[in-house]
């Protein structure tokens, strides 16, 4: 591989003239997140245990489903979240007791280890997304998708639930999405008034970036129910769904190139900061994938079909780029880089750890919250990993946001995750 400096090919980038710094870390500190997939246990033999939990305060796992006709949440895939036996596991032989095992008992453990450490129930997803539509539309439905998100919040031992409704279509699901959210608060509420001491459980949103998409969701509405809006700042381009090769994830809109950006992270910034309380609430989504363009003479260009992929066509993961023989660019003006192979045609899009520091000066700049990341399963280890890299260029472990996790669950009807409520009120 050969790497072209950015120095020489692009002048003082537009990051320089943006707002002046603002040190969130001062006051509550940084949240970095990531997104866990429970098929990432199987071909890609990504574990739970895995997570660099000792550098993260948030885990979001993915996907919980929502059944289109009731509107309750349930389990995707009951053997990986709450079935499968880890290695460490101690399998119970005692009659009648239920046991939480699986991924969610092993997110219960790094609770415990790391007490700043959150875990997040996502539902939908795009899998799931075309659920969401019928699954909101009535009181009752609202009601039941309500008390289900608590229910498994309660039984797995969980800080909070995120929506990932992709997307609202019209003014009718805005209107029921932000009567859903709004109940599920006032569940989370009365029972944590009830039974956890009055601990804050929260509601995130994976919000999107796309002007046609955020336009319609209710977004001031749903702030003074929503914790954080994890944006999902990338997939602005790809072989499936793009007329050229583009960025998959920049910052700001290229002017001299302007094929290579449909969308950007600062306008769609720029518009939810007009709609919501504070900057602090959006956590900025990293991609920790590349999407490959097949048959192409460059960034912005025609190009024919899909290139490469680690699981699918198209797609792949950043711990295995870049590919040999291909050139890295970076662009610190728009705040990208991407690699392309002379030989073969191919143009892979993805974040540098340059570019992921730089967005880390950027989030920084614009007084957001913290990062996420889209997988955790993707990611290298050492010191190109991107979420070593973001934890460094935030300040390290020690500007990372401080609120203790939940460890109170009497309601649930996992005997290892009730049972640690006795031991949480004794300290």
């Amino acid at each position: 591989m050969h790497f072209i400096s950015s120095v020489l090919l692009f002048s003082t980038p537009l990051i320089a003239l943006a707002a002046p710094f603002v040190d969130h870390a001062s006051t509550k500190g940084y949240e970095v997140g990531t997104f866990y997939v429970n098929w990432a246990i199987y071909g890609r033999q990504h574990f739970v245990t895995d997570l660099p939990s000792t550098k993260l305060t948030k885990v979001n796992y993915a996907f919980a489903n929502i059944n289109a006709t009731t509107g309750e949440v349930f389990l995707s895939d009951p053997w990986a979240d709450v079935q499968f036996h880890y290695p460490t596991d101690v399998v119970s032989n005692i009659t009648n007791s239920t046991i939480l095992y699986g991924n969610f008992n092993q997110l219960f453990k790094l609770k415990q280890q790391n007490r700043n450490l959150k875990t997040v129930l996502s539902v939908g997803g795009w899998s799931y997304r075309g659920n969401f539509k019928t699954a909101l539309a009535t009181e009752e439905t609202r009601e039941v998708f309500a008390q289900s998100a608590l229910e498994l919040v309660m039984d797995l031992g969980l800080d909070g639930f995120d929506v990932d409704w992709e997307y609202p279509e019209d003014e009718t699901d805005a209107a029921n999405l932000v009567e859903a959210v709004k109940r599920l608060r006032e569940l989370f509420d009365e029972y944590s008034a009830e039974h956890a001491d009055g601990y804050h459980f929260e509601i995130t949103i994976s919000a999107p970036a796309g002007p046609l998409r955020y336009s319609v969701l209710p977004i001031a509405a749903l702030d003074a129910y929503v914790d954080e809006w994890n944006l999902m700042a990338f997939d602005y381009a790809g072989p499936g769904f793009s007329n050229t090769t583009g960025h998959l994830s920049n910052v700001y809109p290229s002017t001299s190139n302007p094929a290579s950006t449909d969308f950007n992270t600062a306008q769609a910034i720029a518009y939810y900061t007009s709609h919501i309380s504070s900057p602090s609430k959006i956590i900025l989504g990293m991609p920790l994938y590349g999407r490959s363009f097949a048959h192409t003479t460059g960034m912005g260009k025609p190009f024919n079909g899909s290139g490469d992929g680690t699981w699918e066509a198209g797609v792949l993961d950043y711990k295995f780029l870049p590919l040999n023989g291909s050139t890295v660019y970076t662009d610190r003006k728009v705040v990208a880089s991407w690699s392309y192979d002379n030989r073969t045609g191919q143009l892979v899009t993805y974040d540098t750890p340059e570019i992921q520091t730089l967005k880390t000066q950027y989030l920084k700049r614009e007084g957001l919250g913290g990062a996420w990341w889209w997988d955790s399963s993707s990611d290298s280890t050492g010191e190109t990993s991107l979420v070593n890299t973001v934890s460094e260029a935030l300040g390290g472990v020690g500007v990372l946001k401080k609120k203790e996790n939940c460890l109170t669950y009497p309601g649930s009807k996992y005997d290892n995750v009730r049972g640690q409520t006795a031991v949480a009120r004794r300290h």
